[in-house]
């Protein structure tokens, strides 16, 4: 006997499926899920929910953290994993003092879950002689969603947003001492900032992030290069906040500034810092920018 995946259905598969109390299947008749205490004896009428164990819960936990960006909540996220005691709830004790990264931490695991439901339901209608339903991936979105709904970006103003830049670029710098050994470290820091100072802030122009508290979570700021031309940018300033970082920030900084240019008849777009990040470089060519040189370029004529 066969039966419809709907929404509803979905939800409630997912809340049993953490349930490591009760054991409940789904009555294909009906449509509902019931106890197993309560199944009769006709098999093709009950199927069990798809597996999933405390190991499972444990495993979304660490692929979260490892790809989570934000270094405090990493490294804090990361101690509860290897604590042995008490992780499923110091993990979300943790998330409780980042709301923005718990909101992201909601909407990974409901993915994962999702995944795991369509994958088993699949299985069931390739066992029914049914094609497999190719269902989309809408955690990108959902996460788009949070960070345009959580967020607001305004275009750079110098006399509202100068000193919260200035503190949040200092912060950078001194971030980057303490990531490397002492002297690379420096080094690194001091090439950062010379970039920020390559023209004055006057003459910036880009966006500023803030969340709805008006708390500033980030920026992108560039200037022509060479002035006199108004045909090339460079980027001399970009970074987020720790606290608000791998929630999508930077990337929605960079797409409202490949659209101002575009739309201001830029053409090219440079990034001249030689320590870029892995994954911001994914992020980079994801954009359509490619490596010249040390640093990376996009051309808005070509895309």
């Amino acid at each position: 006997m066969t039966f419809n995946l709907t929404e509803s259905l979905t939800d409630n598969i997912l809340f049993a499926m953490e349930d490591q109390n009760s054991v409940l299947l789904v009555d294909a008749k009906s449509g509902l899920l019931v106890a197993e205490e309560d199944v009769c004896d006709d098999e093709d009428r009950f199927y069990a929910l798809p597996e999933w164990s405390s190991e499972d819960g444990y495993n979304l936990m660490e692929e979260f953290t490892s790809n989570l960006y934000a270094p405090n909540v990493h490294e804090e996220l990361r101690l509860v994993l290897v604590s042995g005691r008490g992780v499923f709830r110091n993990f979300k004790n943790v998330l409780k003092k980042y709301p923005e990264t718990e909101k992201k931490w909601h909407l990974f695991k409901d993915a994962k879950m999702r995944e795991r439901v369509s994958d088993w339901y699949n299985e069931l209608r390739e066992s029914w002689g049914l094609e497999k339903l190719f269902l989309t991936d809408d955690s990108e979105e959902s996460t788009e969603e949070l960070v345009l709904n959580d967020f607001e970006f305004q275009e750079f103003n110098l006399a509202r947003d100068a000193n919260e830049i200035e503190i949040g670029t200092e912060n950078a710098v001194q971030e980057l001492k303490t990531q490397f050994s002492e002297d690379l470290g420096s080094a690194i820091a001091c090439m950062w900032k010379q970039l920020s100072s390559y023209s004055t802030t006057t003459s910036k122009s880009g966006f500023v992030c803030r969340s709805l508290a008006g708390e500033f979570a980030g920026c992108i700021l560039l200037d022509f290069c060479p002035q006199e031309t108004k045909k090339a940018v460079v980027i001399t300033d970009f970074f987020v906040v720790q606290e608000y970082r791998g929630l999508g920030i930077g990337e929605q900084l960079l797409s409202k500034t490949l659209s101002f240019c575009k739309k201001r008849g830029i053409r090219h777009i440079i990034i001249c810092n030689t320590f870029i990040p892995q994954f911001m470089e994914n992020l980079l060519f994801q954009k359509g920018f490619f490596k010249i040189g040390s640093g990376y370029a996009v051309d808005l004529n070509e895309e």
